[in-house]
């Protein structure tokens, strides 16, 4: 479930940043592309991702270009700190399970 969320996650940024950087951004794209982000970044728990969609969609609605294109960034660094923190806690839940099965 984590892995799908990551790649499904990194997607999705992906296709915003292009989408940003167009010379006519369809806004209602954008907005539909961060509704269903904003959803499953709710349900895997990344609550600081949530409230960045929230954000966005906002800025969407008033088609406010520089900060659409801001807020994307902020979701590409937010998205970076979450995947290295949870790859530190999967090592380190994946060295415990080792130590509990060593004699």
């Amino acid at each position: 479930m984590v892995e799908l969320y990551f790649e499904d996650s990194a997607s999705k940024i992906e296709k915003l940043a292009g989408l940003l950087g167009g010379a006519a951004i369809d806004f209602t794209q954008v907005d539909q592309l961060v509704h269903q982000f904003k959803g499953s970044s709710a349900s895997f728990g990344a609550h600081g991702m949530a409230t960045a969609c929230v954000q966005l969609r906002d800025a969407c609605h008033a088609q406010q270009t520089a900060t659409c294109q801001d807020l994307c960034s902020q979701l590409q660094n937010i998205f970076s700190a979450l995947k290295s923190k949870l790859n530190q806690f999967l090592q380190l839940e994946q060295r415990r399970k080792a130590l509990q099965r060593a004699p």
